[in-house]
């Protein structure tokens, strides 16, 4: 299943991303690379989150990469080349809610096909804050990076504390 996605999401990228301007989404592309890879650095000893390997996937560590180096840019290609920026903000916001609940819809699929294992009191339905706040700090982040930043490590803080993740 993981393997489908990544290539599913991959392909879309590539047919359907603005390519043409890919420059300007870069720094958030690298945004995202980053906040992923701090979860992993925070979370090695105490996962909220783990990716149950497929056939040829051989661990939680494979497949996040994976979705680190592919899945993630490809979805912030895609999110910010269809992003209505000249739009009215309820636009905007029904545009984060088709976003947010696909991404639930998807990730509800790996956690009921044990694709997807939650730990450590995290839960399904926190992903109704979680995908939200992510999708609103990618949009704010291509328009207002400094500010995404101090934002990003308030929110960082508050999970860390919330679901005691020792900083060892």
């Amino acid at each position: 299943m993981h393997l489908l996605l990544i290539t599913l999401l991959f392909l879309l990228a590539y047919r359907l991303g603005n390519w043409r301007e890919w420059s300007k989404y870069n720094h958030t592309i690298f945004y995202v690379i980053t906040c992923n890879l701090l979860y992993n650095f925070f979370c090695h000893d105490k996962l909220l989150w783990e990716y149950k390997p497929d056939f040829f996937l051989m661990s939680h560590t494979m497949i996040d990469l994976l979705y680190t180096f592919i899945t993630l840019p490809a979805i912030t290609l895609l999110y910010l080349s269809f992003y209505p920026f000249a739009k009215p903000w309820f636009r905007q916001i029904r545009f984060i809610s088709l976003w947010v609940i696909s991404s639930m819809a998807i990730e509800y699929v790996f956690y009921k096909f044990d694709r997807l294992l939650l730990h450590n009191n995290y839960h399904y339905w926190m992903d109704f804050f979680f995908y939200p706040i992510m999708y609103s700090m990618i949009r704010l982040h291509y328009s207002r990076p400094i500010l995404t930043y101090v934002l990003s490590m308030g929110i960082i803080s508050f999970m860390l504390w919330y679901f005691h993740i020792p900083l060892k």
